[in-house]
């Protein structure tokens, strides 16, 4: 038994030293490939069409440490901190009872700085020795004053579990009447003090403040302010619509928004297989639809960067614009809210081109599962959003697609949703009026090239939307699973994104070779 017990001993060491000498080289393999794409990368970058994200952030959304001057800059009451002043007279701010998250208590959806200030009674005993200020944790950064003196603050990103306990010297509390005041700043997601961790209250000198209730509070600088860039990297105002009639420009990037339908277009590959074949000029498709989009809301992991940043790194020259279909649901009466959101979101997509289409909702089918709801009785509130939807791209130049006159029956399966067949045929109708041609029929050589096209969106959805992003560009970028675990190596998370770039634009040539082979 010793015998055999020894000889396994034996064989488990032989293996694992197998096993150690395998990973050693799969992982020295793996360092080299990630070297190799990041230095074509690198050498190539000037002539690529689409610009990586630096490695150290995730596009327009500044470093850390640029947050405070931003901040400084763009927010009114952080000029000369002057919503901080003992004297300020805060009794018509509103009301919000802490802690919990803004988004709960009135501030839905909104990032960005609010300030919170509260007037407190300190006994004399506590104002006479030190004390500790603990405001539990804050979603994400904050600056305390007290009695308008700074007392501490977290400034950087990260620190959204960190509970807040500032210490208070002697003489920084008075006997009797305290103002504190808090700026909060919140750049994704859930925001303010909300006291997931440690606890709300002041104390000192074996006395306690509880903290917990109704705070005065005041919007400050919204996030997308502070993202605002101070001009344009392009110049769109010397460029043109198209005139009333659509066309694809050599080296012209067409650039997809809209919700979930715009999302599975992109996947299918319909539409830009069937531009791509009409234009003589070679052109570019890029997808920058997220499911669940709307006008009033375009939701976007933490530190993602907005629309207009993603439209610069892609050198956007066209953009297909696809909204109203949930939009509708709300009723004609929302309408000219619809109306002023869509304005607003195509003004930032002015600062990139002027070259826009505006495709209306199709309409809803009746389904064939009495359980479900029938929103064939809300076409007409579709027919509504399109017809305000016409009226906007006269306004602003724009082309119009309208698909509200459309027959979409077979278009949907139970839902509002296109199937792949409604894919198909919302493709057709959209190509057929842009060009003014007939609907072009699906070939052999249709599909085909449709599959490159495919595999190449699919590299550009793995560049552009990576999982992990909170590894990648996150609140998780210092975790040692997000980095080179040797010191001086640049993080090995970003670079294998910026590697998919050459990947892409090998793809494109193919289709356009594929392309050119048809002629």
């Amino acid at each position: 038994m010793k015998f055999f017990s020894g000889w396994r001993r034996g064989r488990q060491e032989e293996n694992y030293q197998t096993n150690c000498l395998f990973m050693f080289l799969y992982h020295r393999a793996l360092y080299l490939f990630i070297a190799l794409a990041t230095v074509e990368a690198e050498e190539s970058s000037d002539r690529h069409r689409i610009k990586p994200r630096s490695p150290d952030n995730g596009g327009s959304i500044p470093p850390a440490r640029q947050w405070p001057e931003l901040i400084r800059i763009h927010d009114p009451g952080s000029r000369d901190d002057g919503w901080a002043r003992e004297d300020l007279d805060h009794t018509n701010w509103e009301i919000m009872k802490l802690p919990t998250h803004w988004e709960q208590a009135g501030l839905p959806e909104y990032d960005g700085v609010v300030w919170f200030r509260r007037t407190i009674e300190v006994p004399a005993l506590m104002a006479s020795g030190e004390a500790t200020l603990e405001l539990g944790a804050i979603d994400d950064m904050d600056v305390t004053w007290i009695n308008g003196k700074r007392v501490g603050g977290h400034e950087e990103p990260g620190d959204h579990f960190t509970p807040r306990s500032y210490k208070l010297g002697p003489g920084a509390l008075k006997p009797g009447r305290n103002n504190i005041t808090i700026r909060v700043f919140d750049h994704g997601h859930g925001g303010g003090i909300a006291q997931t961790h440690g606890k709300l209250q002041l104390s000192g000198s074996g006395q306690n403040v509880p903290l917990a209730g109704p705070w005065r509070y005041k919007v400050g600088a919204s996030l997308q302010l502070l993202l605002t860039p101070g001009k344009s990297l392009s110049n769109p105002s010397t460029e043109k619509p198209f005139g009333g009639e659509f066309y694809l420009g050599a080296n012209d990037v067409v650039a997809m928004a809209g919700s979930t339908n715009i999302v599975k277009q992109f996947e299918f590959g319909f539409l830009e297989t069937l531009l791509t074949l009409d234009s003589p000029e070679r052109a570019y498709f890029r997808d920058l639809a997220w499911q669940a989009d709307t006008v009033y809301l375009q939701q976007r992991p933490r530190n993602f960067g907005s629309h207009l940043d993603l439209l610069r790194r892609i050198g956007a020259s066209i953009i297909i614009a696809n909204f109203g279909q949930v939009e509708a649901l709300d009723g004609a009466t929302h309408l000219p809210q619809f109306l002023t959101a869509y304005g607003e979101l195509l003004d930032q997509f002015e600062k990139c081109t002027r070259r826009i289409v505006l495709v209306s909702p199709h309409r809803f089918e009746k389904p064939g599962d009495h359980l479900l709801p029938d929103l064939s009785q809300r076409n007409g509130d579709i027919a509504a959003y399109s017809e305000g939807i016409r009226q906007l791209a006269k306004q602003r130049g724009y082309l119009y697609v309208d698909l509200s006159q459309v027959d979409s029956s077979g278009w949907t399966s139970s839902s509002s949703l296109l199937n792949a067949e409604g894919q198909w045929l919302w493709a057709q109708n959209v190509a057929s009026q842009l060009t003014g041609k007939a609907p072009k029929v699906r070939t052999k050589h249709f599909d085909l090239l449709r599959q490159h096209i495919r595999r190449k969106n699919l590299l550009w959805r793995q560049h552009w939307r990576p999982t992990n992003w909170s590894f990648l560009y996150g609140n998780r970028q210092q975790v040692p699973s997000s980095r080179d675990h040797r010191p001086g190596q640049p993080r090995w998370f970003p670079e294998e994104v910026r590697a998919i770039i050459p990947l892409i634009e090998q793809a494109e040539e193919s289709i356009w070779k594929m392309r050119t082979q048809s002629q």
